[in-house]
């Protein structure tokens, strides 16, 4: 009978070891799986702003080539003598910057004002200028 005994205290003392071992390991899963979420939040919280940056990058180089575009169509008809148009037209000047983006000048023949609009455009961005006298 004795020795029933010692095989059974050996079988208990092995399934307590297992559980312990059992929830060890449960936790380990559990608390790694909490860094791997939290990884994968940063993550997405990088990539959004990287994102971010390239579209205000983009939106920012757009939004000066149409300012570059209303300073040369200034310059044009004050310092060169261009005349403007009698009605409203598009494209007046044109021109492409070193980095990449362009613009256009659109011309509105006012009763009172004339108004230039400059459409600068980077990659898939545009931003325009309006310049009224």
């Amino acid at each position: 009978m004795n020795m029933k005994k010692a095989k059974f205290k050996n079988i208990r003392l092995n399934c307590v070891k297992n559980e312990q071992f059992g929830s060890a390991l449960l936790m380990t899963i559990m608390i790694l799986g909490g860094f791997l979420l939290s990884s994968l939040v940063a993550a997405n919280i990088i990539f959004h702003g990287i994102k971010m940056v390239k579209v205000q990058t983009s939106s920012t180089k757009a939004f000066f080539a149409g300012e570059a575009g209303a300073e040369k169509a200034l310059w044009k008809v004050r310092k060169d003598g261009y005349s403007l148009p009698a009605s409203d037209e598009e494209n007046i000047f044109s021109g492409t910057l070193g980095n990449g983006s362009s613009y256009s000048v659109n011309y509105t023949a006012a009763s009172y004002t004339d108004i230039m609009t400059s459409v600068g455009e980077y990659e898939t961005t545009k931003r325009s200028t309006e310049v009224e006298w």
